[in-house]
Parts: structure tokens; C-alpha cells; sequence
């Protein structure tokens, strides 16, 4: 387990809050970039809506779980309790004989119409009952935690979640909960929330028996499992909130999975659009210096619309490719992924089968008519000076929903950030899916920019050419 703390105090959004207009217009598309890089966030759920209807009429027939609810694996009955708009298992699951799970178990252990909340949703629980600072306290059981030499430990339980002490192993009392949300920085590790433990556990939030966090923890730790029912209310209706979602007491469908600021933007064949203009509106151009002003291309083989900033002689395509070329992936085979951070190809695939070329000589590759990979020299300059983290790495490193933000610049607007690695030929020490906004790479026509961590001491030129990374596209002015 890893005590990192960096969420502690993170402040959850569930809408695309864009405010300011930074960009050049074209027909069609939203050129809406947010004036604050801070405030354009997102969030991700699992099942995106088929529906393009905002009104309620999702939940007719739609029934409230109240009291207690049977699961019919096992016939465990389990008590119920409605925590503002949501409606909790009132006590940790114990399927299969076990109280606690791993975080791959933990995914898919809770019964039909519950599921494991993600992190967003423990946030709003932990809003409603009044913040981080106290969280511990009212959710915790009012029996069963220490009470001795460094106080009394027991809660108020005054929400009926009833937080039970669990035996940490390391010689304390913790209670934790996973949630289904992979670690910002960590792809491979999952988050928690932690009930503040005991004193003499090994890890814990601060020093106050009040206080909870989240944390991130090894995917192989087992700890409890709280699951959240598939309805919600807002307002006086009911909703399934797998499909949709609540805005000042109205509901919406989710839009290609993700809630959306409804105020601003409406969704459309699982399009978003700005109602102002009735414009389209990608979920990659978070990642944007909104300080840039940045220029239009569509891909006339897909139609889809790319952000592009003009350095020195060069126009670059200022996000990741998307086009689904023979063999290309999103990350971990998930299209969510490929909205932010475009698709994942192999040297060769970039290429589009072409010899990687030992000079400068033009290779269009997978790119559109017009448009080339870059080569390693054009790159170089671009980095300045063998500083991307100044001169093209992207502020905001979350995939779903989160303030975290790296000491980036981004003074170029290139907006570089990492979709992570598909490795076609795993081994041991080289997993099949590593990195996402992590480490990754951009694929060129004589290079192959690799990055661990953000850190580009150390990062490599040569050509790997089992790896599937992103591809950025040029073309001269």
C-alpha cells in the first residue's frame, strides 16, 4: 500500500466547466476553451448512454432500493441506507466468505444493480456529510473502534453508514474502501477511501480521529467493499446513474460515458455541443494551453475535428491522432480512453508499413493527406532546449476527474500528454498495457520519443518496435 496523499483534499467535479474563448471558429465546432486549465475537468463512468433524451423519462419503472436488499448469489440480506441522493449497502459486502478483496475482485464482487462507486462518488458522499475534515467521524460505528490511552476512536454514525473497525495486520484498526477509480499517476494501483485508523497503524490520514482520505493502494491489497445501488433521485425522479446523470434537478444522459457541464453543452449521437453555438466539442482539448490560439483540422477520412498550433515553419496537430487504423488500440481496448488521449500505434503502424527512413526524408505514415509524421530534428526544436516540461507537456495530468496538475508550462500549446504503452509481444517485465499519464511516448518517422514519468532525462529516441504509443502529425505552412 502507498501512502500518498495527494487527494486528501481533492475537490471532485463531475461537469466540463468551460468558460472563455481563446480559439479560432469554424463551423460546426466549439472553439470554447476554459480561460482556467484548472477548472476544464472531467469525469469517466463505465457505461455510456445510448440515449440522447435529458428528460426524465429514464426512470420510469425504475424502483428505489429501501430497508434491505437480498442478494440472490448467496441469499445474504443486506440493510440499506439513503445517504443524501444515494443509496449505500449499510454494511461492508461478504460474498463468498470474504470481507475483504482485491482491487481486480472488487471491480465485478457486487451484485446485480450495485457497483463499486468510484472515487467521484465516495466524494460526493463524503461532500454531503460535511467534508474530508469529519467524514471519519460521522461514518464511523459508535461501537467496536479503540477507546483507551489515545482516546475514544468510536464514531457518531449519524448517516447510518456504519463504519466498522477492521484489524489493519500491522498491529492497528483501519477501515478502508475501494473504489473502481485507477490511480491518476499509477494506472496499475487503484484508490481508496480511508476511515482514519488508530494511532499505532502504519498508515493513516493525520493525526485526527475525525479525518478521512483517499489514498492509492497496490491492487493486491485486500480491503473492504461498499457497494452503491445503480438509483439515484434527483429532485422528485429516480434515475439510473450507470446511464445518467443529476444537474441542478434535472437528468441527463451520459455523453459517450462522462457527465457534462448540461448548461453549456447538450449531447448528440454521443456528440457533445455547445448550446451557444451548436458546435461540436471534444473532450481531448482539456488538455489545451488556453492561452494559445489554436486553428482547425478535420480528417476527411473520419471526420473527426483536431486542434492545431502553428510553430516556426510547422503545423501541428495539437492532440494525439484518433484515426482507427488496421491494428491501432486505445488503451486497455477502452474507446474512453481514446476521447483524451488518442489511439496507440506500433512504429510500423505509424509508418503505415513504409521503412523508417535514416535521414530527414518525408514519411506521411498514418497521417491524412497532407499532413507527415515529424522527424526526430523538427521534434528536438520544438522541446527547446531538452526541456519538454517547459516547452510542450500538458498542465492537467488526470483521465477522469481531478485538479491534479503536473509543473508544466506548456509554452509551446503543443500539449503533449501520454496515453500510456501497448506492448504487442508482453513479458514478465513488460506488461501488455503500462504508463497511462504516466510515461508513453510519439511516434515519428525516424524516432520513437520515449518518456518514464514525465522525466525526460529519462526518456530515449530509438525505435521500439513492439511498443504501441501516440502519433503526433505535421505539415508545412
Amino acid at each position: 500500500m502507498k501512502n500518498l496523499s495527494f487527494l486528501a483534499t481533492l475537490s471532485i467535479a463531475a461537469v466540463i466547466a468551460a468558460c472563455g474563448d481563446n480559439g479560432s471558429s469554424a463551423d460546426g465546432v466549439d472553439d470554447t476553451i476554459s480561460s482556467s486549465v484548472e477548472s476544464t475537468i472531467f469525469s469517466s463512468e463505465t457505461n455510456p448512454s445510448s440515449s440522447n433524451d435529458n428528460s426524465s423519462s429514464e426512470s420510469s419503472g425504475l424502483q428505489e432500493p429501501k430497508g434491505s436488499f437480498t442478494d440472490s448469489r448467496d441469499g445474504k440480506i443486506y440493510k440499506l441506507v439513503k445517504i443524501g441522493d444515494q443509496n449505500w449497502m449499510a454494511e461492508n459486502l461478504h460474498f463468498a466468505d470474504s470481507l475483504i478483496y482485491a482491487f481486480d475482485d472488487a471491480q465485478k464482487v457486487c451484485p446485480e444493480n450495485f457497483h463499486l462507486p468510484s472515487l467521484e462518488e465516495f466524494q460526493e458522499l463524503v461532500d454531503f456529510v460535511g467534508g474530508l475534515a469529519k467524514a471519519s467521524k460521522v461514518l464511523k460505528s459508535t461501537l467496536g473502534w479503540p477507546n483507551g490511552e489515545h482516546g475514544d476512536w468510536n464514531g457518531t454514525d449519524d448517516f447510518g453508514f456504519n463504519a466498522i473497525p477492521i484489524d489493519s495486520g500491522d498491529g492497528g484498526t483501519d477501515e478502508n474502501y475501494w473504489t473502481s477509480t485507477h490511480d491518476y499517476h499509477n494506472y496499475k494501483t487503484g484508490m481508496m477511501l480511508k476511515i482514519n485508523p488508530y494511532p499505532t497503524s502504519k498508515f493513516r490520514c493525520n493525526k485526527s480521529a475525525d479525518s478521512a482520505c483517499f489514498l492509492n493502494a497496490e491492487p493486491e491489497t485486500k480491503i473492504s467493499v461498499r457497494c452503491l445501488s445503480d438509483i439515484s433521485t434527483c429532485g422528485s425522479e429516480i434515475y439510473n446513474n450507470r446511464t445518467h446523470f443529476c444537474q441542478n434537478s434535472t437528468i441527463y444522459p451520459l455523453c459517450r460515458g462522462r457527465k457534462y457541464d448540461a448548461g453549456k453543452y447538450t449531447c448528440k449521437d454521443q456528440q457533445l455541443y455547445s448550446i451557444a453555438t451548436d458546435s461540436i466539442y471534444k473532450y481531448s482539448w482539456v488538455w489545451l494551453n488556453p492561452e494559445k490560439e489554436y486553428g482547425l483540422f478535420q480528417d476527411p477520412r473520419d471526420m473527426q475535428f483536431y486542434k492545431t498550433i502553428v510553430i516556426d515553419s510547422l503545423v501541428w496537430m495539437a492532440e494525439n491522432l484518433n484515426y482507427a487504423s488496421e491494428g491501432s488500440v486505445c488503451f486497455v481496448n477502452d474507446s474512453m480512453y481514446c476521447d483524451l488521449y488518442g489511439r496507440l500505434y506500433t512504429a510500423d503502424q505509424a509508418r503505415n508499413g513504409q521503412p523508417e527512413p535514416q535521414d530527414n526524408r518525408i514519411v506521411q505514415g498514418i497521417c491524412p493527406d497532407g499532413w507527415r509524421l515529424p522527424t526526430a530534428g523538427e521534434f528536438r526544436v520544438v522541446i527547446d532546449g531538452n526541456h519538454p516540461e517547459v516547452s510542450v507537456y500538458a498542465k492537467i495530468i488526470g483521465y477522469d476527474t481531478n485538479h491534479e496538475m503536473y509543473d508544466h508550462e506548456n509554452e509551446s500549446g503543443l500539449s503533449i500528454v501520454f496515453g500510456g504503452i501497448h506492448e504487442t509481444e508482453p513479458t514478465l517485465w513488460n506488461p501488455e498495457w503500462e504508463g497511462l499519464n504516466r510515461d508513453g511516448g510519439i511516434i515519428g518517422s525516424n524516432f520513437e520519443f520515449d518518456v518514464y514519468y514525465h522525466y525526460f532525462d529519462g526518456s530515449g529516441w530509438s525505435m521500439k518496435l513492439s511498443r504501441a504509443e501516440n502519433v503526433r502529425c505535421v505539415k508545412n505552412l
